[in-house]
């Protein structure tokens, strides 16, 4: 009888552990549903000390459903999508991050025919236009920081509603969006790593933060310079991509810089790429087809005189400091550094430089780009990482699959502020928590793709999306 017992218990075992596919599935999807459900009242981090252990248990939740579909080898388009829209959904009422009020204010500012680059939130001369949660902006001593053509978004969506429910559902959307480009070309399986990614799901849907407005064109931008019908041979045919494919992808990439300013290294690639297939002239032309939409889009909000489109006198963007990695090991070595942010970009654009020289093709140059910017600067937040999640899908990346799951120990940072410490710091411990992952992550993946040799191979091009996704 206790071997018939051991028999079953051991059946049950491998069900939980390493189910088969169609339940691993099925399972997958059950905790990616409930999770969201249990988030979805706790999104109040700054004034509910409860929120966020709560959150956590959804995050938690979440992450177990979405690290079970690692393993899925075929997804059916019903599945993919029904998880993806209805998580998405679930999120939509939830409490959302502080970021999004200062979205709708700025867009509010736009309709009553005001500039939010011209005056911060606390300025007098916009104490008659507070609306009822006006206190809940952030950095409130801060003009505006997004680019032109987010202010227009914001104005759009202020104009239809200034409300955080279609602010929220525009980005979801958005997010959505990068789902269908995803998986068109990389398969519904391979697309997982990215549509059921808890941390996207959360970002977008619940937090309220726009970054897949700007995600949305900079992946439609790779894309383009896939072939228009993927193939086996899709490999050799890179290499003959019509010029109209890079400038179009400029143009995206553009918009991208015009949503936000982290996709302007790429733009650079674009050019030199295109100089060395096609020459000087089409050179030229990429990059200032990458610099139009900025260009244009900007000249609303300046004068012959300014353009006030970064606040530089910000004390948040001098020496603002938030999770981050590179950064505060240098300060353990270098204290002064703590109060100089603009020393970080010097290793950047060197790791930049080194890209342009080594780097193949857009998804080599955008991941590793990425994962430099994130590693180097000294203001962190959580959502940061989704903008690695969609080159995942190409990559495989170990280190972006763990970081969307070990991301949620920056909320600790809120949660500390609800308990009444205002200190925004990480420990120690926290640290290695949130990060570890992503550097043991990348680790094993450069090792397992080029034999534990930090080289690029022309494996990781985009031509991956072309073959048949991984199991």
């Amino acid at each position: 009888m206790s071997n018939a017992f051991s028999n079953r218990l051991m059946v049950m075992l491998r069900l939980v552990c390493w189910p088969s596919p169609p339940v691993r599935c099925g399972l997958s999807a059950v905790l990616l549903l409930v999770g969201a459900l249990w988030m979805v009242p706790h999104g109040d981090f700054l004034r509910q000390p409860e929120a966020v252990p709560q959150f956590w248990i959804g995050a938690a939740v979440m992450g177990v459903g979405y690290s079970l579909s690692w393993g899925i080898g075929q997804v059916g388009a019903g599945w993919f999508w029904a998880v993806a829209i209805l998580t998405r959904l679930l999120l939509l009422p939830m409490h959302p991050g502080d970021d999004i009020w200062r979205y709708i204010w700025e867009g509010y500012l736009q309709t009553q025919g005001i500039s939010p680059y011209d005056f911060p939130p606390n300025a007098p001369e916009l104490l008659s236009y507070r609306p009822d949660w006006w206190a809940q902006i952030n950095h409130p001593d801060v003009s505006a920081i997004y680019p032109p053509i987010t202010q227009f978004g914001f104005r759009i969506l202020a104009s239809i509603s200034p409300t955080v429910w279609l602010f929220k559902l525009s980005f979801a959307l958005a997010d959505l969006a990068i789902c269908g480009l995803l998986s068109r070309y990389a398969g519904y399986s391979a697309t997982l790593l990215y549509a059921w990614n808890p941390l996207v799901i959360y970002v977008f849907a619940g937090g309220g933060h726009y970054d897949s407005w700007f995600l949305l064109p900079l992946v439609a931008g790779g894309l383009l310079l896939m072939p228009a019908k993927p193939s086996a041979r899709s490999q050799a045919v890179r290499h003959t991509q019509p010029a109209w494919r890079w400038i179009g992808s400029a143009g995206l990439v553009g918009i991208s810089i015009a949503v936000k300013w982290m996709s302007l290294p790429i733009l650079a690639f674009l050019g030199w790429r295109s100089l060395l297939r096609f020459g000087p002239r089409l050179g030229m032309g990429t990059l200032l087809m990458g610099l139009m939409p900025f260009a244009l889009a900007a000249v609303p909000f300046c004068s012959p005189t300014a353009c006030p489109l970064v606040p530089t006198e910000s004390v948040f963007v001098a020496y603002g400091r938030s999770a981050e990695l590179i950064p505060f090991w240098v300060e353990q070595v270098w204290p002064p550094s703590r109060w100089e942010n603009w020393l970080f970009a010097f290793p950047l654009a060197l790791v930049v430089v080194w890209l342009l020289l080594r780097a193949k093709t857009f998804q080599q140059f955008t991941e590793w780009y990425l994962i430099a910017l994130l590693s180097l600067s000294p203001i962190i937040h959580a959502w940061y990482f989704a903008w690695l999640a969609p080159f995942a899908v190409v990559s495989r990346n170990w280190g972006t699959r763990l970081v969307c799951l070990s991301a949620f120990i920056y909320f600790v940072l809120p949660h500390r502020i609800a308990l009444g410490d205002s200190s925004w710091y990480l420990s120690r411990l926290e640290r290695w928590g949130l990060w570890l992952p992503f550097i043991l992550g990348l680790v094993g993946f450069i090792g397992w793709r080029d034999g534990l040799r930090p080289r690029f191979d022309v494996r990781t091009s985009l031509s991956t999306f072309s073959r048949k996704p991984h199991s």
